[in-house]
């Protein structure tokens, strides 16, 4: 296996929650899978979103939209295929559709049945090689579904196994 090889092979072995992000541009809807979410900051809270410089949802996100964020659960396996596969802009629509995605307030597309929804406005613009990280503002926030998160790990969808609770005897 070549070094590159090797590399990719290892990035697939970190493992990430899912969420869509959506933003409003206009009369038209972006919107994408990214598995590359984190805390940026907890006062204020503040969420950062690695997003392909390619994507069409990234001028939007930029210049000062407000975007959304939905933590998806494993209920969403099948959009998240749908929505990762070579497809039409048009069947990945109809499938958000189907799916039960919204226009937010902001007019971001978003998920109600998400295990969490954060709304957020761009503070900061970061290119990084081939990803732009975007780091937002959640100006807004809801709670959703308790189930259990959908993972990405190992080039394929799915989620952890069942946590089991310890009892801790002190001392």
């Amino acid at each position: 296996m070549e070094a590159n090889e090797e590399v990719y092979e290892a990035f697939s072995r970190y493992g990430s929650g899912l969420t869509l992000v959506g933003v409003r541009d206009g009369d038209h809807d972006r919107f994408f899978i990214a598995a590359s979410v984190m805390t940026a900051s907890v006062d204020p809270f503040a969420l950062a979103v690695s997003v392909g410089s390619g994507r069409d949802a990234l001028p939007s996100m930029a210049s000062g939209a407000s975007w959304t964020l939905s933590v998806l659960a494993t209920a969403h396996r099948g959009l998240v295929e749908e929505l990762t596969r070579d497809s039409s802009r048009e069947e990945r629509l109809m499938a958000l559709g189907a799916a039960g995605a919204e226009a937010s307030s902001s007019g971001g597309l978003w998920l109600p049945d998400a295990l969490a929804a954060f709304t957020c406005r761009t503070s900061s613009v970061t290119p990084v090689h081939d990803q732009t990280l975007v780091v937002g503002e959640v100006v807004d926030a809801s709670l959703g579904t308790s189930s259990a998160p959908l993972l990405r790990w190992n080039r394929a969808f799915g989620t952890a196994g069942p946590l089991v609770s310890r009892s801790v005897t002190p001392g």
